[in-house]
């Protein structure tokens, strides 16, 4: 049985000073598009991930939108009952993972392969927005929240499950030391987002919320934020 190139490809680009830039953005780029999606899709797809998603994700109502929506792994959390499902992703290789799971589905689905910062939606259009996994990867955070806030309509609800800053310390401190190992490995991922801070920063009031470490994860990638925000 062959063994997978990729793994050797990444250290390679990475711990060799003499990789020109073209064959960085290569690599990372085939890394990015073709082998990240497939990482995603089985590392967090476990029996406790999906309890929780069902959890969260089922609570949505109305038009929603997904930020984020990677390859499609909340399409069956969503009640039926849903008015409209809107995704929306950067990342061409999650949406081609994404396609053939929304015709399953028997609400419409508009998928948009577009970034999350600068959204061509109108002003209150959607019910309900849902983020998974997601905020820890997003390049401008804060802008990406206050569009999401701005299409949200006057007391729409933004439903969160991440993961981000632990508020112990010596779980905290390690973070801060992976992170930029992390944002290589991980398309941009951040261990150490305060999840809390920044949903309310664009403006939204958090209604619920819970704090955990999830059971089969590390800690210091697998302490969550759950919550329901409104705004």
């Amino acid at each position: 049985m062959h063994r997978p190139i990729w793994p050797i490809l990444i250290l390679t680009v990475l711990c060799d000073s003499s990789i020109t830039l073209g064959q960085y953005y290569f690599v990372m780029g085939y890394y990015r598009e073709r082998v990240f999606p497939w990482l995603v899709e089985h590392l967090l797809s476990g029996d406790e991930l999906e309890v929780i998603r069902d959890r969260v994700v089922g609570r949505a109502t109305g038009h929603v939108i997904e930020i984020g929506s990677g390859t499609g792994t909340n399409f069956l959390c969503y009640a039926k009952t849903i008015t409209s499902l809107t995704t929306v992703d950067l990342n061409p290789g999650m949406n081609k993972r994404a396609r053939p799971r929304i015709k399953y589905l028997e609400f419409p689905v508009d998928t948009r392969e577009i970034s999350c910062d600068d959204l061509p939606m109108n002003a209150a259009s959607f019910d309900c927005a849902v983020t998974t996994l997601t905020l820890c990867s997003l390049v401008d955070i804060e802008k990406c929240l206050r569009e999401i806030y701005r299409v949200l309509k006057p007391g729409g609800h933004l439903l969160f499950l991440e993961h981000g800053l632990s508020d112990a310390e010596d779980v905290e401190r390690w973070q801060r030391r992976i992170t930029p190992l992390q944002r290589q490995l991980c398309d941009g991922c951040h261990l150490n987002r305060p999840i809390d801070a920044l949903v309310r920063n664009a403006g939204f009031v958090i209604e619920e919320m819970s704090n955990y470490y999830l059971e089969k994860v590390p800690r210091v990638f697998g302490y969550m934020y759950e919550g329901i925000a409104r705004k």
